[in-house]
């Protein structure tokens, strides 16, 4: 277990500081309690030249003289030698009661686990097929509590202190957000948060077999008979689609099955799948799991953030560093959906919300 201990020390001068050395108090100590220059060097074993210059250099130090001389009647110390022989105790004497506290402050201040690893980190996430898999290939060498929740909601629980790391996800630019970029804005500071990006992923249409010809853009889940199903209010993909929906004046009130929400995309997928829905908006990922057809909307990245403290920052390089491993990313690429060419890359503020005029919506088919 870790211990630490304070020690008094003393530094005293005229034009600049010294340290006091051990020394000079025990041969002052000596001096005072024998009477005797001599008897005070066998005591503290030092040469009779040494404590002269020893004291010589700390009386030219600080002005005054530190033993007085006298045939006849020995050595003893000048009213401020025995002061400085008393400092150490006159300072024990002052500190004993502050310093425990400080000590235990300071042990609290130390007291990091050792290894990372041994350390279960809370994170709380928007949902993703990848990062759930990213926790299972951590096991047994990071502990992660993972809960999915909405980009925001996850990134105002770091901010609460409700969590450790945070993982969100942003469509590339992040102008194609519109006025929505100004709420992930505010809730990041580069000065206090460490964000890097572990993958990116493809956002976009995930269509049932018999809707394949219906459902081709954002557009058409408007039409007539095109029943849809929702990720659930406050999820950054939810908050993807309404901008989305927004630049391409497309009103969610003409959209059958608006309301009906899911909080994965894996049941928004199997919602579908099981024909109680024609489409959803969801990542590539569900739509190949569970057999449906993909139309490619949005690129987008998934990052995580941590405070600038080094044991979540240890965290986070953990994930980031298993994002990047050649056996995760194959395991990954077997699901689809996925790009790793931008895990790693540390990102800052200015370049993640740079003002850029959005792509054309690209819409591609998945294989």
């Amino acid at each position: 277990m870790l211990k630490v201990k304070l020690e008094p020390g003393l530094r005293i001068g005229r034009d600049a500081l010294y340290s006091v050395p051990p020394q000079l108090v025990s041969l002052l100590n000596a001096i005072h309690r024998t009477g005797s220059l001599q008897r005070a060097i066998r005591d503290v074993d030092v040469s009779y030249r040494h404590a002269w210059g020893l004291l010589g250099r700390w009386e030219a130090i600080t002005g005054h003289k530190l033993a007085s001389f006298t045939r006849g009647h020995g050595t003893s110390l000048t009213a401020f030698g025995a002061r400085l022989a008393q400092a150490g105790e006159w300072m024990e004497g002052r500190i004993r009661q502050w310093v425990p506290a400080i000590e235990r402050e300071l042990l609290r201040h130390l007291d990091v686990p050792v290894d990372v690893d041994k350390a279960t980190i809370r994170v709380h996430a928007s949902n993703d097929i990848a990062l759930a898999k990213l926790k299972e290939r951590l096991q047994g060498r990071l502990v992660l509590d993972l809960r999915f929740e909405g980009s925001l909601h996850s990134l105002d629980s770091l901010a609460r202190g409700d969590c450790d790391l945070a993982g969100f996800h942003m469509p590339q630019p992040a102008s194609l957000l519109g006025p929505l970029a100004a709420e992930f804005r505010a809730r990041l500071n580069g000065r206090e948060h460490h964000i890097a990006c572990l993958f990116a992923r493809h956002q976009g249409l995930m269509v049932g077999g018999h809707a394949k010809t219906r459902v081709r853009k954002l557009g058409d889940l408007a039409k007539p008979g095109v029943r849809f199903v929702n990720r659930e209010r406050g999820s950054g993909t939810r908050l993807l689609l309404d901008a989305l929906l927004a630049r391409e004046s497309v009103d969610p009130s003409a959209i059958d099955g608006y309301e009906h929400e899911e909080f994965t995309h894996m049941a928004t997928a199997a919602t579908v799948r099981a024909g109680m829905a024609d489409a959803a908006f969801g990542i590539e990922a569900a739509a190949r799991e569970h057999g449906l057809k993909f139309v490619e909307v949005v690129s987008e990245r998934y990052y995580i953030a941590a405070p600038r403290k080094p044991q979540l920052r240890v965290a986070a390089d953990a994930m980031v560093a298993a994002a990047q491993s050649a056996s995760f990313q194959r395991a990954i690429q077997k699901i689809g959906g996925y790009e790793f060419g931008v895990t790693g890359n540390a990102v800052r503020l200015s370049e993640l919300f740079a003002a850029a005029k959005p792509p054309a919506v690209r819409r591609r088919r998945a294989k």
